[in-house]
């Protein structure tokens, strides 16, 4: 088999016999390693494979109204002259 191009990626085809010999299927998460200049699968638990949790942007946005106090309370901290080795 030959690695190909696939848009940006590298892409091998892995026979389903190979696949079935380290009891992966389609849709297995696999952790690849190189080991002695050889690629090495391993597939992952399917409670590590879980994808990341997702956040909502109120989420995200939570503590984000305190935002303006702190910038006021920096508010002219960098103006002025150099004090001391910082770069002018």
């Amino acid at each position: 088999m030959k690695v190909r191009q696939q848009g940006g990626a590298r892409v091998v085809t892995l026979p389903a016999a190979l696949l079935e010999r380290i009891g992966a299927d389609v849709g297995t998460a696999l952790s690849l390693d190189v080991k002695d200049g050889a690629i090495v699968a391993i597939p992952v638990p399917e409670e590590a494979a879980k994808p990341r949790r997702r956040y909502t942007m109120a989420e995200l946005l939570v503590g984000a109204e305190h935002l303006p106090e702190i910038y006021d309370s920096v508010a002219g901290a960098l103006d002025g002259d150099p004090v001391g080795c910082e770069p002018g």
